[in-house]
């Protein structure tokens, strides 16, 4: 139990009290006024559409994805799924820029002019909501594909030949076998889209704002406004109060999908022909594949394209004349909080593996433990605006607002804890044999001397992925910090690279060049590390190194 005592003192911290003093400070000096101006029932309407269809759509696109990509060979397979998860790959908020210069109206934005909409849906409140869900999907999509595709992967190679031997076609095989097998992955995909998306305060805030008026706004975003611009601690803490009770109910969903022992998926019985079925599946996926890449493609050619191609329809997608001015300048003014960043995230990553690693191994040995595993997918399911006004109080206590260490204590609650979660299912499957041998050779330490070892291919995937949560988050950089890094020491000011992007709308009028370049060059660091860590995890599912169910 020692070596969970870090881990344990963490989550108390920063997740278990401040979960719990959300609640408390909701009840304290509660002032009724301000919240009568809110539209409640408007803000639930838009947070339900948000998260439901984000969670309906994404996971259905994902689950046909990963059945198409499953029957591709390795190769290709590897290709093709590095291609589906480019937008897991980029920060919401770069996302965010990225679609909003693609929905521009008038024939300017690719999305729009393919489309023939004549106006930029963002700005009607009866299109907005349903505007911004869509790119909840879009940055969705990549999560559902891993988790069911590592599960289509962890299916017994012998099933899979009996199936051949059998004469199944492969839509009878998918279906009717494959279907009942990947059931939990399915659900668990499903509840975690639901749940992140739920919390998902970077789409809705950077896109419109929660505009126009409360058409896109959201409870994480009337946290936010309540908290921090009209300093209503107790009216924030309210809402966020709110989001957590919602939340609880698909994480104890997720619990149950988790450590269900029944598939949850039934055995559908069809029949089609096998080029037919891989005729379908491979349109599908062309299909999807663009709508996935378009995006990032017009973000590259925005920010290296004339100023005077931004308001050209059609729009130019391939064109003659290059300018890297903003992309130069973006990458000089970054560098400030592209160092603030890497800091940051890698500091997060190192703490991760320290706090986690010992903590699921011995929540796997000791039952007196196991409460801690349900725990962490409980706390990592919750919206960041569980927490974070205790939080904030926390670190204004400790007069660490504004500092690297202050996001660097702050931000592990929720790499760690889903760092827990997938260890444990590595430490479940690592041989009993390796701790029997070093018991018998008398071996100290067998944690550290032969389990960490042993366990380097997890460690690295699970240091990789805090790396990337830790460079995508806003809310709490945008919460916690003030002022970029000052190039000196001892350092003072901490903005991220998220909140660079940020920076690059502007009050009167957008400029297209700064915007895409700020989104690129925001999104470059991560998009390297994360096609290496994903493509890790593609090739841990070959071998059943990664599991997420």
């Amino acid at each position: 139990m020692k070596y969970s005592i870090p881990y344990i003192a963490y989550i108390t911290v920063f997740a278990v009290i401040p979960f719990i003093a959300t609640f408390v400070i909701a009840g304290v000096n509660y002032n009724l006024k301000p919240i009568d101006l809110i539209p409640l029932e408007e803000v639930l309407y838009n947070t339900f559409i948000f998260s439901v269809f984000t969670a309906i759509f994404s996971t259905i696109i994902g689950y046909f994805l990963a059945i198409a990509v499953d029957m591709l060979t390795r190769r290709w397979a590897r290709i093709t799924s590095l291609l589906i998860v480019l937008p897991f790959t980029i920060p919401f908020t770069a996302s965010a820029l990225i679609w909003s210069i693609s929905l521009y109206g008038g024939g300017y934005g690719w999305f729009t002019y393919l489309l023939h909409i004549p106006y930029d849906p963002l700005y009607f409140s009866s299109t907005a909501i349903y505007t911004v869900t869509m790119v909840s999907i879009w940055t969705s999509i990549p999560f559902a594909f891993l988790i069911i595709f590592s599960s289509l992967k962890s299916i017994p190679q012998e099933i899979t030949e009996s199936a051949r031997v059998d004469g199944l076609k492969l839509s009878e095989y998918y279906f009717s076998i494959a279907n009942p097998l990947i059931g939990k992955a399915f659900w668990t995909a499903f509840i975690l889209n639901f749940v992140l998306s739920l919390g998902n305060f970077d789409l809705p805030y950077v896109m419109t704002g929660g505009g126009p008026g409360y058409a896109s706004t959201t409870l994480p975003l009337v946290v936010y406004q309540e908290f921090f611009l009209l300093s209503n601690i107790p009216a924030g803490a309210f809402f966020a109060a709110i989001l957590s009770i919602i939340a609880t109910v698909p994480s104890i969903g997720l619990l149950y999908a988790i450590r269900g022992k029944r598939s949850p998926m039934p055995s559908i019985k069809i029949r089609i022909n096998d080029k037919v079925f891989k005729a379908i599946l491979g349109a599908f996926t062309a299909v999807i594949l663009f709508f996935l890449d378009m995006p990032v493609y017009w973000m590259v050619i925005v920010s290296i394209r004339s100023p005077l191609d931004d308001f050209v329809s059609p729009p130019d997608f391939l064109p003659t004349k290059i300018d890297p001015s903003y992309l130069i300048s973006a990458a000089k003014t970054s560098v400030p909080y592209i160092i603030t960043s890497l800091v940051v995230s890698i500091s997060v990553a190192i703490i991760t593996i320290f706090i986690s690693s010992a903590a699921s191994f011995e929540i796997n040995k000791n039952k007196r433990l196991s409460f801690l595993l349900p725990l962490s997918i409980y706390f990592y399911s919750l919206p960041s605006a569980s927490y974070i006004i205790p939080v904030y109080l926390l670190i204004g206590f400790l007069g660490l607002l504004n500092t690297w260490w202050g996001l660097i204590l702050a931000s592990p609650v929720f790499t760690a804890t889903y760092s827990v979660w997938l260890m444990f299912n590595f430490f479940s499957g690592l041989p009993k044999s390796y701790e029997e041998a070093a018991d018998v050779f008398s071996i100290k330490n067998k944690f550290i001397r032969i389990i960490l070892p042993l366990s380097r291919p997890v460690l690295i995937s699970s240091f990789l992925l805090s790396f990337i949560f830790s460079w995508h988050l806003l809310f709490y950089p945008l919460v916690l910090t003030s002022t970029p890094y000052c190039m000196d020491f001892p350092p003072q000011g901490a903005q991220t690279v998220t909140i660079f992007a940020l920076n690059s709308i502007g009050n009167l009028t957008i400029n297209w060049g700064i915007l895409a370049s700020s989104a690129l060059i925001s999104s470059i660091p991560v998009l390297i590390v994360s096609w290496y860590a994903i493509d890790r995890v593609i090739r841990g599912a070959y071998r059943g190194g990664i599991k997420f169910v």
